[in-house]
């Protein structure tokens, strides 16, 4: 198990789904759908939602760097857009009337890698790369 991993919980009616897991400083929010019959109502229950998953750890909207959203239906982004933006502060995305848009997210674990190699090192030394024990 990774010491540095933390989990926000299951989401609700999920066996196996957490609404947010820590690595270290970074964390991952799983994505929280909205309730209602308007896609305003389901906007606003959404982003309730991740208010309350970031509230367990003590975050809020402006920790959050990016987010991706899917619409069932893109005739809807303006609408989700126009509530959306009464949560969120500037810098706003920038993916605005992209024809194709490619993200990726990753973790940058090298530092602490090095740092179970050298922990694990016998000789307390760092010429091994810590692989002699």
């Amino acid at each position: 198990m990774n010491i540095f991993l933390k989990s926000a919980g299951k989401q609700e009616g999920t066996p196996c789904v957490s609404n947010m897991v820590q690595l270290g400083d970074f964390f991952y929010l799983s994505g929280q759908t909205g309730l209602g019959e308007t896609i305003q109502e389901q906007t606003i229950t959404a982003i309730n939602k991740v208010i309350d998953v970031l509230s367990n750890y003590g975050l809020q909207l402006h920790h959050v760097v990016k987010f991706t959203v899917y619409l069932k239906n893109i005739e809807d982004k303006d609408a989700f857009l126009n509530t959306f933006k009464n949560f969120v502060d500037e810098p706003f995305p920038a993916a605005e009337n992209a024809t194709v848009c490619i993200e990726g997210l990753g973790v940058n674990t090298l530092r602490h890698e090095e740092q179970m190699q050298q922990s694990g090192c016998s000789h307390d030394c760092s010429s091994c790369g810590g692989g002699c024990h």
